[in-house]
């Protein structure tokens, strides 16, 4: 029989993996969902065109995901420091 992993280990790797995958624009749940690689654009979504609501999404490019993710990232930091810097 098969060991078992304690929960804390699976959950601080599987955390380390969220921040790589959200800082490198990969899909959050670990699945490919188009062709797309971090420099070139998707051409074809992989499943059924029913299941995605975001097509745009789904086929930009790894850096375009990127760069949105982490621009999103900085405005919600600078608007707290902001609220902090009025609140002092």
């Amino acid at each position: 029989m098969a060991r078992r992993r304690s929960r804390t280990r699976r959950a601080r790797r599987s955390g380390g993996r969220l921040v790589w995958r959200f800082l490198l624009g990969q899909p959050m749940d670990g699945r490919r969902y188009s062709d797309a690689t971090f420099w070139r654009r998707g051409a074809r979504i992989r499943r059924r065109p029913w299941v995605f609501t975001w097509g745009w999404w789904t086929l930009a490019a790894g850096w375009q995901r990127a760069g949105i993710r982490l621009a999103a990232v900085a405005v919600l930091l600078a608007a707290a420091l902001a609220a902090l810097a009025v609140a002092a």
